[in-house]
């Protein structure tokens, strides 16, 4: 009797656990969505009335008991019109309904009342750059700024970055994101299955050394794979590359520095220890009876293991190149190192031949979000766009995860009369 009452206790002990694991990323997937967004919502103009007989006209970003934070009109840059407002300094404080914000190409915001000659004095940048939205945000109803809220999250998936990691879109960080991870499994997948191979195979102290540098490395740092993959690939692999193919090029390099490819050759290393061990446990669980079944009718072993093993275990190899894309996705530190920069001015990839250039520099939405969050020179807007690029991040990986997923549930329901 005890015992049974120990088992159910158990029992609801891991549900328990499971249940509060599911809440908390829940609510922290919850919470992400909701500052990932935020900045795209067309925030209220607001009209201050000071005691010293100013008016400002602005945003108010920040707010705490004492004072609150107003951005203004900017002229020449993003940034540069903050002003820290005392309450106890406010006489009157409204919504004018006929306030207009004037929102330019490079990320500034110029606010004025009424028609276009109230606008606050227009700097060269302002003459040459016209503003590609102009909106009465106080006058607006909850359709409109619905509408005003997805075409803000439209240029951010869909542009490319103005100047600065505060202006315009990700879009070549997202392209540079999912390129990569595309090009790490093209590597890491072969590589990954031969090694689980040989050591399903194989015996002996060859595969019990190859076993336990295998397990070395899925521990490793990944920004010690940024090193390596500085010393071996770019400053290596890569120069030997250029003084061998592109020597009319030097001291200009082309495969010397960091890029595409070795991003990924380094990202194909980071993952390798995951994917190897998925597989060798799929492999491991297949049943004996099918293997031996297969040599009774007259079946090599290598015709065994190509044509029976490995497609029966689909389902373990999918699973490894879930866990593969869930660690590359998101390691920004050894890209720092090995071709990722904050502004790219060509994509990976374009309409000349070969179409894919493995050794330009690209952009990632990890490294996005270090420069916003900690480089950006302006902290009330890159913190929030820093959240916004986590969460396009995340919604990167979940879909490339629950494609893999998908496909890897149907081949389990396929092989499962076999595994069985």
């Amino acid at each position: 009797m005890s015992g049974r009452l120990a088992d159910r206790a158990g029992t609801w002990l891991i549900a328990a656990s499971a249940g509060l694991c599911v809440a908390v990323l829940l609510a922290l997937l919850g919470w992400l969505a909701c500052a990932g967004l935020a900045p795209f919502w067309p925030l209220p103009v607001e009209q201050l009335q000071l005691r010293d007989g100013r008016v400002l006209l602005g945003e108010v970003v920040a707010a705490d008991t004492d004072a609150i934070a107003v951005r203004t009109s900017e002229v020449d840059r993003p940034g540069q019109a903050y002003q820290r407002v005392r309450r106890a300094d406010i006489v009157a404080r409204s919504r004018p309904a006929d306030a207009v914000t004037r929102t330019f190409a490079d990320g500034r915001r110029q606010f004025a009342r009424g028609g276009e000659a109230e606008a606050p004095p227009s700097s060269h940048a302002s003459a040459v750059s016209p503003p590609f939205e102009t909106i009465r945000a106080n006058a607006l109803g909850p359709i409109a700024r619905g509408r005003v809220f997805v075409g803000n999250v439209g240029r951010f998936v869909g542009d490319a970055p103005v100047g600065s990691s505060i202006s315009g879109g990700v879009f070549p960080a997202l392209v540079g994101t999912v390129t990569l991870v595309v090009l790490m499994s093209v590597v890491v997948m072969p590589l990954g299955v031969a090694t689980a191979v040989f050591l399903h195979r194989r015996r002996g102290p060859l595969v019990r050394g190859v076993r336990a540098t295998i397990d070395t490395l899925a521990g490793v740092p990944s920004i010690v794979y940024g090193v390596l993959g500085l010393g071996l690939f770019v400053n290596g692999i890569g120069a030997g590359i250029d003084r061998w193919l592109y020597a009319d090029r030097l001291p200009l390099p082309t495969f010397g520095s960091g890029g595409l490819l070795w991003a990924a050759l380094t990202l194909a290393l980071l993952t390798l220890p995951v994917v190897v061990v998925s597989i060798e446990e799929g492999l491991a669980r297949i049943p004996p009876g099918l293997r031996e079944g297969s040599l009774a009718l007259g079946a090599t072993r290598d015709e065994t293991l190509w044509r029976l093993l490995l497609p029966v275990a689909r389902p373990a190899l999918l699973s490894g190149f879930v866990l593969a894309i869930a660690r590359a996705a998101g390691a920004a530190a050894p890209l720092m190192l090995v071709g990722v920069v904050k502004l790219a001015p060509v994509l990976p990839f374009d309409g000349t031949f070969p179409y894919l250039h493995p050794s330009r520099q690209f952009m990632h939405l990890g490294f996005t979000i270090y420069g916003a969050a900690l480089a950006s020179p302006d902290t009330i807007r890159g913190v929030p766009r820093a959240y916004a690029c986590a969460l396009l991040l995340v919604g990167v990986v979940v879909m490339l995860n629950l494609s893999a997923i998908l496909l890897r549930n149907r081949l389990r329901d396929r092989y499962r009369a076999l595994q069985t």
